[in-house]
């Protein structure tokens, strides 16, 4: 399996150079992260490698691919626009989940859907910055929620890759039809709850497509 980084084409490198504008001060925590995440990408290959797991060994290869695309562009953008907090908080959880799958490798069942949740959040993470007019990573996507029958549901949301996982990383602020929240680009889940009665968690992309920055979302409403 290829190693992160170790091939990345001219055109690529051309645009790493110029895509963002303007500068400021960077995220110093940004190249740690990246290379935590490459070391924990470098111990599950290994792992991914001995099982002889040839679906998993594809998904792992895509993912891999997918993040020596997605980082040095990071870094490139964190030079002249640093990443918010939250932007980090996503890449950072990616990372930990990665580190738990190693960890767990023989107990975790769904390993395949793990690594093509986190290729999606960095795939999406990646269109955005190229198609946003800046060409860098501090775009917000506004997500607007509406339940498709009846209205007064609070939306709930976590990260596409910790599914399976009792927590509710996000709440709008407002029940639907009013529910409106900005997210950075990735791959989430989001769910209607009221009361008792509590929605299936649904996945979405939240990306911009050509410079746009607004998605919405009908949610299915919970019996």
């Amino acid at each position: 399996m290829e190693k992160l980084y170790s091939y990345i084409p001219i055109a690529f490198l051309t645009i790493c150079l110029t895509g963002c504008a303007s500068y400021s001060s960077k995220n110093n925590d940004l190249t740690r992260v990246l290379s935590k995440t490459q070391q924990t990408m470098a111990s599950l290959g290994d792992q991914i490698s001995a099982s002889k797991d040839t679906d998993l060994s594809k998904a792992y290869d895509q993912l891999e691919k997918k993040g020596s695309e997605l980082f040095p562009l990071l870094e490139k953008c964190n030079e002249k626009y640093p990443l918010s907090a939250v932007y980090m908080s996503t890449l950072q959880e990616a990372e930990k989940v990665l580190r738990r799958l190693g960890k767990k490798f023989d107990e975790t069942s769904n390993k395949k859907f793990v690594l093509e949740a986190v290729h999606q959040d960095y795939e999406a993470k990646l269109q955005t910055i190229n198609n946003t007019a800046k060409n860098d990573a501090g775009t917000k996507i506004k997500v607007t929620v509406n339940s498709n029958e009846e209205e007064g549901f609070f939306v709930f949301g976590k990260l596409s890759f910790e599914q399976g996982r009792d927590i509710k990383r996000f709440r709008f602020n407002q029940p639907t039809q009013n529910a409106v929240q900005d997210f950075v680009p990735g791959y989430y889940l989001f769910w209607l709850e009221k009361e008792d009665r509590v929605g299936e968690p649904e996945l979405h992309l939240i990306m911009s497509s050509s410079g746009e920055v607004e998605k919405k979302l009908v949610l299915k409403t919970p019996k």
